[in-house]
């Protein structure tokens, strides 16, 4: 079911689409959205806080919340809100193809700057599921977006930056899905997946890191397929 902080994103973005909102424009107040759609202060602040980790509306303290300007010189995504289990399978096969390239590059370009973020990624993961945490999702995509600066190629590390935490898949999911996708077990799974994606670029291995990448992300598709209970015609 699609939540009230979907409805009120969904109905921004056509405004921004139609030019009802242009960049530079200033949205309407919270309380302006409040009344506009009947919702409460809350869920106005995080379709608000969504459309600024996607980049799309900045917010200036004491002034408001404005349309930003698309970057030139940037590759421009766009920005729907992705809440069906189909929205995170399309995700995974775009990033199958654009993170097992930048895997095999920045195993030939990385430095140890790089290894250390990486590092720290996969020590916070860790860290989080010894504590039996499962809330890891920041951590799985700092891991990524390492990767994708390793990769020497701004390019794609502005496509997982626009894409935000909608990189991760378990963002896509319902509360119902997730729980059936968040034991620890699993994540362990994931953690040592990064892992041997680490080592090979470690190692210098640009065959190595490009098929760990896509085997990690082949499991990461068959895992949200199994949770989700999805027939496997998709």
């Amino acid at each position: 079911m699609t939540s009230l902080t979907d409805k009120v994103v969904a109905t921004l973005l056509r405004d921004i689409s139609d030019g009802t909102l242009q960049p530079g424009m200033r949205l309407p107040t919270e309380n302006g959205l409040m009344r506009r759609f009947a919702v409460s202060r809350s869920v106005v602040r995080e379709a608000i806080s969504r459309m600024q980790a996607e980049r799309i509306v900045e917010t200036r303290h004491g002034v408001g919340s404005f349309v930003m300007t698309p970057a030139a010189d940037v590759v421009q995504l766009d920005a729907p809100v992705r809440t069906t289990l189909v929205d995170a399978f399309a995700i995974l096969e775009f990033r199958t193809e654009i993170e097992s390239a930048a895997a095999a590059f920045a195993a030939t370009r990385r430095t140890e700057a790089h290894l250390t973020q990486m590092a720290r990624a996969l020590e916070h993961f860790d860290s989080a599921l010894r504590t039996g945490s499962t809330d890891v999702v920041a951590h799985d995509v700092a891991f990524h977006t390492a990767i994708a600066a390793a990769s020497g190629n701004r390019y794609f590390l502005d496509v997982l930056q626009q894409m935000g935490r909608g990189v991760s898949p378990r963002s896509q999911l319902k509360a119902k899905e997730i729980a059936a996708l968040d034991r620890v077990a699993l994540l362990y799974e994931v953690l040592r997946e990064h892992r041997m994606i680490e080592q090979a670029i470690v190692r210098r291995d640009a065959d190595d890191a490009r098929a760990a990448m896509r085997m990690h992300l082949a499991h990461s598709r068959e895992r949200l397929r199994a949770a989700s209970g999805l027939a496997q015609t998709y």
